[in-house]
């Protein structure tokens, strides 16, 4: 599902954000973090191979009503149908 992450096995890390193309992956360059792009993983190709969507969580009470006090949550529910 677009926009969502997974946790897998790929060639830079092991959890990914599909973008409906490839996964986004961080890695590492000289050092320091970098995104990386690793195709979906297939017998003859790709590289990375999803195992598990992340589930997010989903806000039950926000901190507040509006702007990023609407975004925080004072409770979460995981594991429903809309997550």
């Amino acid at each position: 599902m677009v926009g969502r992450t997974y946790v897998g096995r790929g060639r830079n890390g092991n959890v990914g954000l599909w973008d409906g193309d490839v996964f986004l992956v961080l890695g590492e360059k000289f050092g320091q973090p970098v995104v990386k792009q690793e195709p979906y993983f297939e017998e003859e190709e790709g590289c990375f191979q999803p195992f598990m969507m992340v589930d997010e969580g989903r806000v039950i009470e926000p901190i507040g009503r509006i702007g990023w006090d609407a975004h925080y949550a004072k409770t979460m529910t995981f594991g429903g149908p809309n997550t």
